[in-house]
This record gives structure tokens, sequence and C-alpha cells, in this order.
């Protein structure tokens, strides 16, 4: 029989905090303010080895998964399944629609199972579908195909962005989310389109070569991941007894009065009537409508810029998303180096403003112009993810008030994927399309501004009330489990 858990004091100049561990384990340590911080470095360096890398791996596998069919319609997909254009474009948007009511109950599950085994699942599932995809014969089977796709692939961002928002704090976040999202670009720049559309065969086309090459990692790494990725820090292996109590320490530090591990439908209720779940839901909604159009029809739109062959076209996507990779690192090493999220949203979308522009106004026969403009829009909108995420999964405390709200807001937010599918639908030039892109990006800066403006005046609030003033506030949510991030004494990251 194991012994019952029991709480303890970690004391260190950083404060005392309450752990629960292994009653074996009981007693009091006290830590130099410079030993207790190399053994923090020791622990997050350790993250950093551990799950940082295979989640990145798996996301890039993702997002190959999900948008190769880009490419695939350069590689004759159309063609060949005799689609027309409005099937197609639907084929895009339906991935969307699994998504969307899945990404909700899927977080539950992994709130209250083991996050490495649920990870591990719908990865071998949105896998098997990938390679399946090959075999499609007609416009229902592939957009079949598709919604299965989109729920299996559904908990997986949400989950990864809540998963790892249980090991890392508020300012080691956004510079780690920056890194995982980064994988996403990296998909589009690896170029393995142009290397799959030289492969000669007799057997396949090319577009199922694309599904079947880029589907087959996911089923084969999929059982490494449910073997290899920890739970939580409580119960990490790779972790000595010492680190384990200054990981769950300093986490506890981090989350202050907000700072919760209980599980009850109050709280996940709670996230629904939270005006900040449904601002945040519409800022991601703005972004991904942009996002999805520019990923799924970037292919189109260098093509269209030249005569090039469409090997070529595949070929010259793969810049736009090196450069989305790297700035997507840098904006959020810069984000967590100024511990600031909203002007750095304001930003990156008046880079992103501008390539649009350079597209829809700068005549189309100055083809360096266009293509400075596709990489400029490119890495703006896939920049802005990773600060986004970042500030909406910092200002939900408490880990099922985060679990959730994250999973609420990816899901409301990617919505926006449906409606990117439709908009790019005037070729050769796509002018509508890049002036639907840039309205909602402007959209979105102005709901930034907005939120920004709400939370910094709600913590200066926060900062004059009086004892009594908190208590009623506390009572108010019906006491700190459901309070969360709306304590009184907690504090919104701007």
């Amino acid at each position: 029989m194991t012994e019952p858990k029991q709480e303890i004091d970690v004391k260190s100049e950083h404060g005392v905090e309450n752990l629960s561990i292994e009653k074996s384990e009981q007693h009091d340590v006290e830590y130099s303010d410079a030993d207790y911080k190399k053994i923090e470095a020791t622990v997050v360096r350790k993250y950093d080895l551990r799950i940082l890398p295979i989640l990145c791996l798996l996301y890039l596998l993702s997002y190959l998964d999900r948008s190769n069919i880009g490419n695939a319609k350069l590689g004759g997909l159309e063609e060949d399944l005799g689609l027309t254009s409005q099937e197609y474009q639907w084929c895009l948007s339906i991935f969307y629609f699994g998504y969307v009511i899945f990404d909700l109950p899927s977080n539950i599950v992994m709130r209250r199972w083991r996050p490495s085994i649920w990870l591990g699942t719908l990865m071998f599932l949105w896998g098997a579908t990938a390679v399946a995809m090959c075999a499609v014969k007609n416009f229902a089977e592939l957009a079949t195909a598709r919604i299965f796709l989109g729920v299996f692939e559904a908990g997986f961002f949400p989950g990864s962005i809540y998963y790892m928002s249980i090991w890392y704090t508020r300012k080691e976040y956004a510079r780690r989310i920056g890194f995982f999202w980064s994988f996403s670009s990296l998909a589009g720049a690896f170029g393995v389109a142009y290397g799959i559309t030289q492969i000669p065969t007799n057997h396949l086309q090319t577009w199922q070569l694309l599904f079947l090459i880029e589907g087959a990692p996911s089923v084969a790494l999929a059982v490494l991941a449910a073997w290899y990725l920890p739970n939580d820090p409580e119960t990490a292996k790779f972790l000595t007894e010492e680190e384990r109590r200054v990981a769950v320490g300093r986490l506890a530090k981090d989350a202050g009065a907000a700072n919760d591990h209980s599980w009850s439908w109050a709280q996940v209720y709670s996230v629904f009537t939270d005006w900040k779940a449904w601002a945040y839901a519409f800022i991601y909604i703005t972004g991904t409508s942009a996002l999805q159009g520019v990923t799924l029809f970037l292919p189109s739109i260098i093509s269209q810029m030249g005569t090039w062959s469409k090997a070529q076209s595949q070929a010259l996507t793969t810049p736009p998303y090196f450069i989305a990779f790297f700035a997507t690192v840098a904006i959020g090493w810069s984000s967590d180096r100024l511990f600031e999220r909203a002007l750095h949203m304001i930003a990156i979308n008046v880079v992103g403003i501008l390539g649009f522009l350079l597209l829809m106004f700068i005549d189309h026969s100055n083809v360096g112009v266009h293509y400075f403009a596709a990489c400029l829009v490119t890495a703006s909108v896939y920049s802005n993810v990773a600060v986004k995420v970042a500030w909406f999964n910092n200002n939900f405390a408490g880990l099922t008030r985060r679990a959730v709200g994250s999973a609420f807001i990816v899901s409301i937010g990617t919505i926006g994927g449906v409606v990117g599918g439709q908009i790019y639908y005037d070729p050769p030039e796509y002018f509508h399309g890049n002036l639907i892109a840039v309205c909602l990006v402007g959209a979105q800066t102005i709901l930034v501004i907005i939120v920004r403006a709400a939370l910094a005046y709600e913590n200066k609030r926060r900062s004059k009330l009086t004892e009594e003033m908190k208590e009623y506030e506390i009572h108010k949510y019906n006491g700190v489990e459901l309070a969360g991030d709306r304590h009184p004494d907690y504090r919104y990251v701007l």
C-alpha cells in the first residue's frame, strides 16, 4: 500500500509553498536563494529537453497532416477527384467543424485522465486518418476524411497549450509556446511537398504520395509519445525528489492566490460566464480566419505571381515559412523577456496589414514586391498566434479553469478556419481575399486594445481594494476555487 500524501512546507527566500508529496519524503527543506535558483534552472532545462522537443515534433506532424491538402491541390487532387472549386473549398473548411466540436470535450478528458495517453491516442487516430486519405476517390470520401481528421486533431493543440502550462510559469510560457507553434510554420518550410513531387511513380499520384508519406510518421510516433511524455511535475520520474519539490513550489508561487488543482463542473461552467473567455475567443477567431486563409492558399497565391511550374511554386512557399518560424521564436522570446503580450500583438498586426496592402495595391507585374509581401503576411499571421495563446493562458488560473478556458477559446476561435477556407475565392489576384483578411487583422487589433485596457483597469481596481472588499469579491464568486484568476489578489498579464 502506498503512503498517503500529506502536506509539507518547502522554505526558501522566495516564500513558503505548501506542497503535496509522499509521506516518506516529509521534511522541511531550506534553500539559499542561489541554491533555489540553481535547482529551478535545472528543472526548467530538463523540461526543455524532455517535453518541448517531442511536443514540437508532434505538432509539426499535426500541421503537415492538416495543411498538406493545399499542396495536394497542386499535385492534381482536384483534377483526379473531379472536384469543383466550391467542393475543394468545403473540403478545406469542413475540417474545422469536427475541430470546433471536439476541442472542449477533449480537454476535459485530458484534465481528468493521463495527458500522455490521451495525446498519444489522438495522434495515432489522426495519423491513421491522414494515411487513409490517399485512398479517397471522390468529394464525399475526401470531405468525410477531413472532418474525422479535424475530430482527432481537435484536442492536440488546446491540450498541448494547457499541458505546457502545468510545467512552466507565466514568465516562461510565451517563448516555449512560441517555439512549439513555430513548428507549424516549419512544417510549410520543410519543402516536403516539393520533394514528393519529384518522386517518380506508376502506381500513385503525387497527391496520394503526399497524404501517405506525411501521415505515416504520426502513426509511428504515437506509441512513443504515450510512453515518453510525463503527466505532471508531482510524478515526473526524470526529476529528483528535490527537483520535484521546487517544481511544484514554483508553480504554486506563480499562481499565488489562484493556485488550485481541484475539479468541479461549477469550475467548468464559470469559464462560460467570464467575459474574458468570449473576448479572447473573438480575438482568436479573427486571427485564425486570416491565418488559415493564408496557409491554405499560399501555394496558389504564389503560383499566380509568375509563370512557374507547380514544383517551383511548391518550392517558393518554403522561404515565407522559414521567415515565419524565426519571427515566431523571436517574438515569443521578446514577449517573455518584457512579460508583455498585447503590444507585441499590435506590432505584429501592423506588419501583417502592410503585407496585405502591398498584395492588394501594388501592380502584379512587380513580382519581387508581391513575394516580399507574402513573406510579411505569413510571418505576421503565424507569430501572432504564439503571443495570443500565451496571453489568454496566462490570464486563466486554476488548472480546471485554464484547461476549459484554453479549449473553449480555441474551439470558438477555430471557427475562423471555416472562414479562412472560403475567403480566397477570386483568383488570380485574390484582391477580395486579401481585403477580407486585412479587415480581420484590423478588427483583431482593435479588440486587443480594448481587452488590454479593460485588464489594466481591473488590475488597478484590485490594487485599491481593502481586505473586507476582497473577502466580498471571493464570496461573490462562491469561494477561492471558483474565483481562480478573478481572485482580488491575482494580477492579469497585459
